[in-house]
């Protein structure tokens, strides 16, 4: 009766070893791989002194590299981070190809399924965009230079001249007495700020004459007094005279008559 139990059991056994040996590297993986990184299954984190092995290439499939995470809290390690977490990003891979990247190949400790050899496809990071190119920078046209060239039949055309501008007359600014006094008599024409006009003598006349062409105030006024009087009196002499010489012809011949007749 014993015997039919232990053969049972052993069937059992044989039947559950093909399934456990089926697992191998190329079975589909427990744990998700994205190109951002690996996620562990539920429940489970990665532990101390585990590692991560993986394969990265360019966005074209070129410059394939391996990156090696070891899982240490001690000595400063920058994977310490990783110890007890469920996800581990790909760092390596995003230094090495900043311009994109495909992981090709993860390889987690304490799993037999490896990813990449059960005919998964690489997981690649979004194709940066290009730029767009600066839009051509448009300057205006010269405007035409006016010529004087000679269109076909035509007669010449000449540019165009600008006005005379006419220059304003300036008038030198009167120099004050300090100035005069510092820096020696003013010309003629330049006035002396608060300096009171003195008409000027010709030297060329007699001192006390008068200046040829000025008269001093009442000069005329004299002058026409003076010319009356002096006509009067020359009419008085003159008539006088007459007199005189009349009478004395009359005495005269008043006195040859007397002579005669003695």
């Amino acid at each position: 009766m014993r015997a039919a139990p232990v053969a049972l059991l052993t069937a059992a056994i044989l039947v559950a070893t093909p399934t456990i040996a089926s697992a191998g590297s190329d079975s589909p993986t427990p744990y998700t791989v994205t190109a951002s990184g690996v996620s562990l299954p539920a429940g489970q984190v990665f532990r101390e002194h585990g590692h991560v092995n993986y394969r990265a290439t360019a966005l074209d499939g070129t410059g394939e590299q391996s990156f090696n995470v070891h899982l240490e809290t001690a000595n400063g390690r920058s994977t310490a981070a990783y110890v007890g977490a469920s996800f581990l990003d790909f760092a390596g891979a995003v230094a090495a190809f900043p311009a994109g990247f495909c992981v090709t190949w993860v390889q987690v400790e304490g799993f037999d399924e490896h990813f990449g050899e059960g005919g998964q496809a690489p997981e690649c990071t979004p194709e940066p965009t290009p730029l767009s190119p600066a839009p051509p920078v448009t300057r205006p046209a010269p405007s035409p230079v006016p010529s004087s060239e000679v269109p076909d039949g035509g007669t010449p055309v000449e540019a165009p001249t600008s006005p005379p501008v006419a220059e304003t007359p300036t008038t030198a600014p009167p120099v004050t007495e300090r100035e005069l006094a510092a820096t020696g008599p003013a010309p003629e024409d330049v006035p002396v700020a608060g300096a009171t006009p003195v008409a000027q003598a010709d030297p060329s006349a007699a001192p006390g004459a008068a200046t040829p062409g000025a008269a001093a105030p009442g000069a005329a006024t004299a002058a026409d007094d003076e010319g009356l009087a002096a006509t009067g009196s020359n009419a008085l002499l003159v008539t006088a005279g007459a007199v005189v010489l009349l009478a004395a012809g009359i005495v005269a011949v008043l006195l040859s008559r007397r002579s005669r007749r003695a």
